[in-house]
Order: structure tokens, then sequence, then C-alpha cells
């Protein structure tokens, strides 16, 4: 049980009801997703400080979509964060947009596996950048490696887009948000 009331949307001004709308609700042409239809926990628990929850949709909106990366890149980026994080939540429903986005099964496993020799090159470096991240842990050798493959601009898109996935797994482990579905699990045994 989340430690904090969801917000109900007639609770929000009417013209804020929308920001709890699944992105691919919002936005008539954004892709169809498995998000797509009825309201996640995790804007209805940001739904308590209309502000916060505006700003948090824009901010992520931005990282989602101006970072430089792919839609598998992008996914990579956040299951990543996710499985180091150790939050179910993100995973959860990461998953479920990776797989809408084309990403392999089996990639998506690499990452809870952590068998990144199984991903082309790029990806596993986003992976072992990711872990590192989320420990706080980013040496120059890992940067290195990562600017191997990305620009500068990329970079910092990767590093925006982890940490803001950081930052809400912290958000949802601490307010123990609750999954709207049963766990798709760490080996995808629920899917």
């Amino acid at each position: 049980m989340a430690r904090i009331r969801y917000a109900d949307p007639s609770e929000l001004p009417p013209e804020k009801r929308d920001l709890l709308d699944t992105l691919s609700d919002a936005d008539p042409e954004a892709r169809d997703h498995s998000l797509e239809g009825g309201t996640l926990n995790v804007y209805r628990t940001l739904g308590r400080n209309v502000d916060v929850l505006e700003g948090f949709r824009e901010y992520g909106g931005v990282v989602w979509e101006a970072g430089g990366l792919s839609a598998h890149e992008r996914e990579t980026v956040i299951l990543s964060t996710a499985y180091y994080a150790e939050t179910a939540y993100e995973w959860h429903q990461h998953v479920r947009v990776a797989l809408d986005e084309g990403m392999d099964p089996e990639a998506i496993l690499a990452i809870s596996r952590e068998e990144t020799d199984r991903l082309p090159a790029d990806r596993a470096t986003l992976v072992a950048y990711v872990e590192r991240f989320v420990e706080g842990d980013v040496d120059d050798d890992l940067h290195e490696q990562v600017a191997a493959h990305y620009d500068e601009e990329t970079i910092l898109g990767v590093n925006a887009l982890a940490g803001c996935y950081l930052g809400l797994a912290r958000l949802l482990q601490a307010l123990d948000v609750d999954l709207e579905q049963e766990f798709v699990g760490w080996d995808l045994e629920n899917l």
C-alpha cells in the first residue's frame, strides 16, 4: 500500500487533469504503448502536488525525446536504471514500452541477467555506464568507453535520462507506489 494517498482526477483543477493521463493518452499523435489507457499510480502519486507533476512531466518528456538516443537505446538506459536501482515499478512499465518499441526480449533479459556480452557493444557500454551511474561511480575509463560510441550531447542525454529515472525510482521506493498489475518479473516470467 502506498504511503501517501493517490490523487483522484476530480481533485485536480479541470485544466490539469490531463497530466494524469499516460503520454499516449494525452497526445493522440504519440506512439501507442502498453501504457496507454488509464491513469498510472506514478502519476496519481505525483498528482498530490500538481506543480511537481507538471514539472516532472515536462522534464521527463524532454529527456525522453531530446536525449539523442534511439528508442532502443532510451529503453536500455531506463531499464538499466530500473534494474540497478532495484525498482520493480519502472522495470515493469518499461519492459512493456521496450517491447512495444520492438526491443527483443532477449536484449531486455541481458540487462536483468547481467549478460551484457549478448548485446551490441554500444548497448553493453550503456548498461555498464548506467550501472555505475546508479552507484555514483562513473570514472574516466568508463566515460571514455561510452564516448567511443556517443557524442557529448548524447552522453549528456544519457545522464539526464538516467538521472530522471533514478530520482523517480527513489521516489517510487520511498512512497511504496503500487504496480497496477502483477509484476512482469526480472526474468519476464509474468509477461
